[in-house]
């Protein structure tokens, strides 16, 4: 019983003091460590999502080069952020990641679409060499070439 009233105190004091101490700022702005880790949390995920949409599209090959500077910014907000020394820093770091991510993903999206329209073109080219090659091919053999149906607007096979 002694030893309980001895350390029913102290156990007060504790109690008190841990709820009335301030707690832990950074001196440049005022917010307490734990905004800032949920600042840099919410960057890093924003940036891993950029990261995962450019790859999703294949930036890392269409557009290497940006897609690199950005895995660079990347990783210097993750040495950032492990050494915890400005917390700042690495969030500016992640949220400047996720943007050249998705500029990179932007320029990889440009690219592919280019890409199938000129595909597109290509197949339409070699379906109308073939029926020119059909129409000579019968024309040769004394047949009469297929004309095209104007009211359809396609071509004859």
């Amino acid at each position: 019983m002694k030893k309980i009233l001895i350390v029913l105190p102290f156990l007060i004091l504790f109690l008190f003091s841990c709820k009335s101490a301030p707690a832990p700022t950074d001196l440049t702005d005022g917010t307490t460590v734990a905004e800032k880790a949920m600042d840099i949390a919410t960057a890093k995920g924003r940036a891993v999502d950029a990261m995962d949409k450019a790859k999703s599209i294949k930036a890392d090959v269409a557009v290497s080069d940006e897609y690199n500077s950005a895995l660079d910014v990347f990783n210097d907000a993750e040495k950032e952020a492990q050494s915890a020394s400005n917390l700042l820093v690495a969030t500016d770091k992640y949220l400047e990641a996720e943007r050249l991510f998705l500029a990179a993903y932007e320029s990889a999206r440009v690219k592919k679409e280019e890409a199938l329209r000129q595909l597109n073109k290509a197949k339409e080219d070699i379906r109308q060499l073939e029926n020119e090659a059909e129409a000579f091919d019968k024309e040769q053999s004394g047949e009469e070439p297929a004309q095209d149906d104007p009211a359809q607007g396609v071509p004859a096979r």
